[in-house]
């Protein structure tokens, strides 16, 4: 604008400016408003379609008695779940072989606080299956992982670390070496899709583990494709919180209907699905109910087969594992312990008891010594154990 513009400027040119803006920003606003409007009409419309669709399915249903390949059908999915269950996977360790129903149309709900080490639950679980074939094919088991709380190479290095031996701790302190060994194990690990770690930007597609669309798609793509792994595992259940679809919806109605659709593919997929989930941690009774401590949408709880609230006791290097709900009713109330050894949950024999307490006993001389003053020379043996 020159200089006689400026000076010469009619003083109605600011209204007429800042009316004309604003009247840009109340279209922009509208039709931002119309698309979610839009969105939420198309949501609404295709769940009455679907609706529709059901109803029609049910009056063309016949309710009487089954055919002959409706008899061989049933006999035959039968016959794959009761080999399953005979054939169930070791869950963690021996220790809950009796109490988790680790096989197909299992749903297995898994609790803890932040920090309990739901995380390094995951890893154990991965460990413990990848090391054993599958009695009835010879094949290594495959495990599929949704990670909505780790990156997909934090998982892998979880379960290099496990089978090393090493802390995954300090991650700064990992020397260059041990380095290109994660790496290397990244490789040997996915091999095959022995595992396969699908974390919230896989493909690129932002969402994949963290909206209810998202995991169902996961699901959807696998059967669509018949690509069975042996076990699925998501971690974890309250970072699904986002529809894609209707972005109206809060993360409670969203929890909720991801419950709903777990429990449809936990009949459909013919492998067991493990879900982590945050919960408050018990009061000093244990007065109140497991369900009602879980954060979140509770409903998760209603379709699982199976649920257990893990504690850890960091002073005795141990994790109590309470059965609160299982197929297998005489396991409910029960208390399963497992011993904590850099990073694997380990049987909680009198041994680990006997070197838990040693290693005490060990420190709490050392503290000794220090207040006192006298710092004794280690002997040869002491550094090795």
């Amino acid at each position: 604008m020159s200089d006689d513009e400026k000076k010469f400027k009619d003083p109605l040119h600011d209204f007429i400016e800042e009316s004309a803006l604003q009247e840009r920003k109340k279209k922009e606003v509208l039709n931002k408003e119309l698309k979610i409007r839009e969105r939420k009409a198309d949501f609404t419309l295709e769940k009455i379609q679907q609706g529709d669709k059901d109803t029609e399915i049910a009056k063309s249903t016949n309710y009487g008695n089954y055919t002959d390949l409706d008899v061989a059908d049933k006999q035959r999915e039968n016959t794959e779940y009761m080999q399953a269950a005979r054939n169930k996977m070791s869950f963690i360790n021996k220790s809950f072989t009796e109490a988790i129903p680790f096989f197909r149309k299992n749903l297995i709900l898994i609790g803890g606080k932040t920090g309990e080490g739901k995380s390094t639950t995951v890893a154990n679980i991965i460990r413990e299956m990848i090391a054993k074939a599958n009695p009835l094919t010879g094949r290594k088991r495959r495990i599929l992982v949704l990670t909505n709380e780790e990156k997909s190479e934090d998982v892998y290095n979880r379960v290099t670390c496990l089978i090393k031996g090493w802390h995954y701790t300090n991650h700064d302190k990992f020397t260059d070496e041990e380095i290109k060994t994660f790496n290397e194990y990244i490789s040997l690990l996915s091999k095959d899709g022995m595992l396969t770690v699908v974390d919230d930007s896989y493909g690129g597609a932002s969402g994949t583990t963290t909206t209810l669309e998202g995991i169902c798609q996961v699901f959807d793509n696998l059967l669509a494709k018949g690509e069975y792994y042996d076990a699925i595992l998501l971690d974890y259940y309250q970072n699904v919180k986002e529809s894609r679809k209707n972005a109206m919806l809060n993360e409670y109605e969203v929890q909720a209907a991801l419950a709903r659709k777990l429990d449809q593919y936990k009949n459909r997929y013919p492998a067991p699905i493990v879900v982590l989930a945050q919960v408050q941690p018990p009061d000093a009774e244990r007065r109140t109910p497991f369900k009602t401590r879980i954060e979140g949408r509770k409903s998760i709880l209603n379709v699982a087969t199976c649920c257990v609230e893990m504690i850890a006791n960091r002073e005795e290097l141990c994790t109590e594992w309470w059965i609160h709900k299982s197929r297998f009713n005489e396991a409910v109330g029960e208390k399963i312990v497992t011993g904590y050894d850099r990073g694997r949950y380990v049987v909680y024999t009198d041994e680990f008891k006997e070197k838990i307490a040693r290693m005490k006993a060990a420190i709490a001389t050392d503290e000794f010594n220090k207040n006192i003053g006298h710092m004794p020379v280690a002997k040869e043996e002491d550094k090795n154990e």
